[in-house]
């Protein structure tokens, strides 16, 4: 009798036990279900407020976010192009490229001019660009004036392990980032071979384990430090230059799967910032047209085959490759966008022309306009995911807004600012000087 009381007894409390549990575990699970809930709805409003703000811009505006070109000088910004006769506002681009003789021959200079970039942006309320420039090591190194030396991608891979070669790009990455950069033409995701290790001279990484390997960190590193990282050059280069002549790839699907795909697919799965597009033509896919105004390749290999959903970038369009082959810069600034590419690369300093071309063609082609706010779309994302712009909440509701790291509001934050920064990018150069002597 008292066996059989006491099995009653906990097989009560067992069963009591068991219904608080799985009341606890219902709580849980509706908690969390609530919290998932809300966590997509604002992710889906936020989404929401950067497509409103896109569909705020004028055509005009819209089209040029779409360009990265050249600039003046290396000490204060000067307009060259205005968007009306008046000439009160400058015509801004999406973004801004360094080449060597922007970058002035002191930290203090370079952070001088990146800022007076902002201050203007800032004054006329003009959308501020991302500045970028090609920092991939050996002789492609435009800071090497004032950042710590940066060794090409084959003495890394050469004389670095991946753990040292995250280090060394991490530190670089800090210096780029306290001088006003928010992203880097680089790496290089080519596999070095024969046919172009005479154009790429020292700029792979080799082999394609190499590549993913030492790409992967160059990629981690640059973007943890807040510097979007280019992959380049899809789907490669011969040793024809493009920049004098129009490269062509003949290539098994075997030998490109390995060398080119493979390595590619491993590098985006790290989720890079954008891509470059190379103008070579290739003879397994649309032999014809130079991969960066093909449809084939921009859209259906890298945006679909490969899942790529970054930007991706023109080469720079002024090239002989396509200058020379037929595509004037106002073609292939057409051509490149019908293909999917987002971003126009132009070396030159003015891109009224072709921008005036865009927006005509797209003020009597829906579908042209369509595709050049899906790519204005792409480019505010990237400034708000780099700190340019920002998505801020007030009274309720999500808002894009300028990033307030892209201005100060008065002259003492800004020098107190500029100290800071300075003091930080010295730490970083001394770091890096240490690390890689």
């Amino acid at each position: 009798m008292l066996l059989s009381v006491v099995f009653v007894f906990i097989s009560s409390a067992c069963s009591l036990n068991m219904k608080r549990q799985d009341k606890r575990e219902l709580v849980l699970r509706k908690n969390a279900q609530r919290m998932h809930e809300a966590i997509v709805r604002e992710v889906q409003a936020q989404r929401e407020a950067v497509s409103e703000y896109v569909k705020s811009l004028s055509l005009e505006e819209q089209v040029a976010q779409l360009f990265i070109v050249n600039l003046v000088g290396s000490d204060s910004f000067i307009p060259v192009e205005w968007t009306d006769a008046s000439r009160v506002r400058a015509l801004v681009p999406g973004g801004y490229i360094f080449f060597s003789y922007n970058i002035a021959d002191t930290p203090e200079k370079v952070v001088d001019f990146t800022d007076s970039i902002y201050a203007y942006c800032e004054a006329y309320g003009a959308i501020p660009p991302y500045l970028a420039l090609d920092q991939e090591g050996g002789d492609v190194c435009r800071l090497r004036t004032v950042a710590a030396r940066l060794p090409s991608c084959e003495e890394v891979a050469a004389a670095c392990s991946v753990a040292h070669a995250h280090a060394l790009y991490s530190l670089q990455a800090a210096q780029m980032k306290q001088l006003g950069f928010t992203m880097n033409l680089a790496p290089v995701a080519e596999v070095c071979t024969e046919s172009n290790s005479a154009f790429l001279d020292g700029r792979s990484f080799g082999a394609p384990a190499s590549v993913v390997a030492y790409g992967t960190a160059a990629v981690n590193a640059f973007q943890n430090a807040g510097v979007g990282a280019v992959l380049k050059h899809f789907p490669g280069n011969t040793n024809t230059d493009p920049h004098t002549g129009l490269p062509e790839i003949s290539i098994s699907a075997e030998e490109f799967a390995h060398t080119v795909m493979q390595p590619f697919s491993r590098l985006i799965n790290g989720n890079p910032a954008a891509t470059l597009m190379s103008h070579a033509r290739i003879s397994l896919l649309d032999p014809d047209t130079p991969a960066c105004l093909s449809y084939a390749w921009v859209t259906e290999k890298l945006r679909g085959e490969l899942s790529f959903d970054g930007l991706i970038i023109s080469d720079d369009i002024f090239m002989a490759a396509l200058a020379e082959n037929g595509y004037s810069p106002e073609t292939a600034c057409v051509q490149a966008l019908e293909a999917g590419v987002d971003v126009i690369m132009i070396s030159e300093k003015r891109f009224a022309a072709p921008h005036a071309i865009l927006v005509e063609k797209a003020q009597h082609d829906s579908v042209f306009a369509q595709r050049i706010a899906e790519s204005c779309r792409r480019v505010i994302d990237f400034k708000i995911a780099y700190g340019i712009l920002a998505l801020e909440k007030r009274n309720g509701a999500w808002n894009v807004a300028v990033s307030k790291t892209c201005g100060a509001s008065s002259d003492r934050t800004q020098e107190a600012a500029k100290r800071e920064r300075l003091s930080a990018f010295e730490d970083a150069r001394r770091a890096n000087e240490a690390l890689y002597e």
